[in-house]
């Protein structure tokens, strides 16, 4: 059965999506892992990244193959249709394959006119019925803590939380700790923190040595901090240009950086040992 593993942190502009989007391809690619993975941000970063610009416009259409197609009731049920058995409908969104082991739920705009706190527990009902059929599925939840937050966790096993090296990042890591703690308590979850991964890291700045000593002087992040890293590198800032879209060549993998593919082999192989999959 597979686990469900949810990418989460209360800033932007930390590489989230990133991280999860690559970690994702890595495991499908690289370690034959059949992988899973839902957009629950409204921006829909991850399914932009991953899909072809006529798949977008396609989602952007019809908001039933996206995330909106499993949260949404569907008001065209008849009346005497159980609560229960309308909420299996949505069991009927496919995931976009994107590759031979890895696939997509992408998210929709309309998602944002949703009443989430009426089904909090929608998402997860339906990932039941998909992790036989998954090793691993990723949850890309958004850069807050609002009610797509709050259904990413409670669909998920574990979460990991990437970290830009700035102290706004550092700073917020006790809020988000604190919030999940809280979350937990509420709805009795048994959530495991399976990690930090810090991303767009700059090794030559002053920053990057001051954060990482604060993490690893702090007895609550030190033995959460992945060793692997992902440096900052303008081929990966550049991925989802028109040009390397139109390439199809946005993941990390099949970059012609060395280095940064070593780095997210890594960081994947890492992953796999902290989340146990």
């Amino acid at each position: 059965m597979g686990k469900v593993i949810a990418f989460i942190n209360m800033k932007g502009g930390v590489g989230k999506t990133t991280l999860a989007v690559n970690i994702g391809y890595t495991l499908a690619k690289e370690y034959d892992k059949k992988v899973l993975l839902i957009d629950a941000d409204p921006q829909m970063n991850a399914s932009q990244y991953s899909l072809t610009e006529d798949q977008v416009l396609e989602i952007l259409e019809s908001p039933q193959r996206s995330i909106y197609g499993v949260l949404a009731d569907k008001i065209d049920m008849p009346q005497v249709i159980s609560k229960e058995n309308a909420q299996d409908f949505s069991h009927k969104v496919d995931p976009f394959k994107i590759e031979n082991n890895f696939f997509l739920i992408p998210s929709h705009l309309e998602i944002m006119k949703l009443n989430l706190d009426a089904s909090l527990f929608r998402l997860k009902q339906y990932l039941k019925h998909l992790k036989d059929n998954f090793d691993v599925i990723l949850i890309d939840s958004p850069p807050t803590i609002s009610s797509y937050t709050k259904i990413s966790l409670l669909a998920s096993d574990s979460y990991v939380v990437p970290m830009k090296t700035d102290f706004l990042s550092f700073f917020g890591l006790p809020l988000l700790e604190n919030y999940i703690k809280t979350l937990s308590n509420e709805f009795e979850l048994d959530l495991e923190f399976a990690g930090i991964i810090l991303t767009m890291v700059r090794p030559h700045w002053q920053i990057y040595s001051d954060v990482k000593r604060r993490l690893k002087d702090d007895i609550n992040w030190r033995s959460k901090l992945f060793d692997s890293e992902l440096k900052y590198k303008v081929s990966v800032a550049k991925a989802l240009s028109p040009e390397e879209r139109e390439k199809r060549k946005p993941f990390i993998l099949d970059a012609s950086d060395n280095e940064i593919i070593d780095q997210i082999k890594d960081v994947t192989s890492e992953f796999i040992i902290k989340t146990r999959l």
